[in-house]
Formats: structure tokens, C-alpha cells, sequence
């Protein structure tokens, strides 16, 4: 996180006494990414706001447990995600068996884990995208932040999805370099040394093991 205080062992000390900079610091860094998560497990941008608000709540009366910024950020993904998990159960509970909804959730368990680098990658690559050229800047923000279909980033920004596809292609392109270092240090960033939590939200220190065109 960007610091706002002289230290992280300043910053998480004003965290956990419950001072406001220290609490908006993480909510400006964490809001958008979390909601592209929910949204990318199947909620609506309605939903998702209303999940990650009750997350943020969470996290503002848990305060005093976080030792440090890597915990903050596992609580906020696990909560975020089981959160997820419990409205799509029982959104889904009406329409399909309990079988099916296991299914669905183990599946969307697997995806998680992808969903959090995916989000995280973005966030990292977001100075490079601002420097994009202009068309390939707003493609990329409304098929990659936006979540829109190349026909919805068509009509928004008044081109044909030709052109939609080719801008795409082109931001992928001058981006290509930047992702793939970032991807490399995203393996290593969860393949060792970060938090797992439990169902109910607790930490569990142990090492744990697409967008629409």
C-alpha cells in the first residue's frame, strides 16, 4: 500500500487503534479490486457494492487482530469470497439441486485463486494503461474494469466492434511485457507465504499450495 505514514509498523499501528487515514488507506486500495472480484464470480455491480461494504464493516470491527498488511488483504479476498458464495447458494437454491449447487461452488472455488491475481495484476499494470493510446486506453478499461462485451464497448464508445477488437489486440500487445513479469511475480507471490482462511473467516497461516470478448 501506498504509505501515508512514516512506516508500515506506523501505518498498522494507526489501523489497529482504529484511526480513519489508516482505515481509508486500505478501503481507496481495496474497493474497486474487491468489487471486480465479486462481479467476476457472478455477482451484479449492485451486489457485489453491498458485499464488499459488509466486508469492509467486518474488517473495521476486527481491526485489532491484523498484524500486517498481507492479513488485511487475505481477510478482505475471504471474506469478500465466501460472502459471494453465500449469495449465489441462495440465489441459485431455487433453480437448481443441492448437487448442483456443490458443483457450482467447488467450481468457482478452483477460479477464485485466479480471479485474486487476475485482480491484483490489474491494479499493478494500471500506470502502463494509462499510458496507453487514448481508444485502446477506454477499450481495455470497458472490456478489462467495466466488464463490458466487445458489443457493449462498441456502443458505448460510438466505434464498431472491428474496431473494438483491434484496439483490444493493440493494448495487449504494448502491454504484453509488463504482464508477463507481473504474472511471474504473481506465482511467486501466492505460491508461498500467504494467508489461507477458513469458511468462517479466520486466519489460517499456512502456506497455501477472462474476460468477455
Amino acid at each position: 500500500m501506498t504509505p501515508k505514514f512514516q512506516d508500515k509498523a506506523d501505518w498498522i499501528a494507526a489501523f489497529r487503534e482504529g484511526k480513519a487515514g489508516a482505515f481509508e488507506q486500505v478501503f481507496k486500495e481495496q474497493h474497486r479490486l474487491l468489487c471486480y472480484v465479486a462481479v467476476q464470480l457472478g455477482l451484479d455491480p449492485a451486489e457485489a457494492e453491498d458485499v464488499v461494504a459488509d466486508t469492509f464493516t467486518k474488517l473495521w470491527h476486527g481491526r485489532a487482530q491484523f498484524n500486517n498488511e498481507e492479513h488485511i488483504k487475505g481477510f478482505l479476498y475471504t471474506a469478500t469470497r465466501n460472502a459471494c458464495f453465500n449469495l449465489l447458494k441462495q440465489k441459485q437454491r431455487r433453480l437448481a439441486s443441492n448437487n448442483e449447487l456443490s458443483y457450482l461452488q467447488a467450481a468457482a472455488e478452483d477460479d477464485f485463486s485466479r480471479k485474486m491475481i487476475e485482480a491484483e495484476l490489474l491494479k499493478k499494470l494500471y500506470p502502463y494503461i494509462e499510458d496507453l493510446p487514448r481508444m485502446c486506453r477506454a477499450v481495455f478499461k470497458q472490456l478489462y474494469f467495466e466488464g463490458a462485451t466487445t458489443e457493449e464497448a462498441a456502443a458505448k464508445l460510438g466505434i464498431s466492434t472491428r474496431n473494438v477488437l483491434n484496439q483490444k489486440a493493440r493494448a495487449l500487445q504494448l502491454l504484453r511485457g509488463k504482464i508477463l513479469v507481473f504474472l511471474i511475480m504473481a506465482g511467486c507471490l501466492y505460491g508461498a507465504g500467504h494467508y489461507q482462511y477458513n469458511r468462517d473467516d479466520s486466519p489460517l497461516p499456512v502456506a497455501p499450495k477472462n474476460n468477455r470478448s
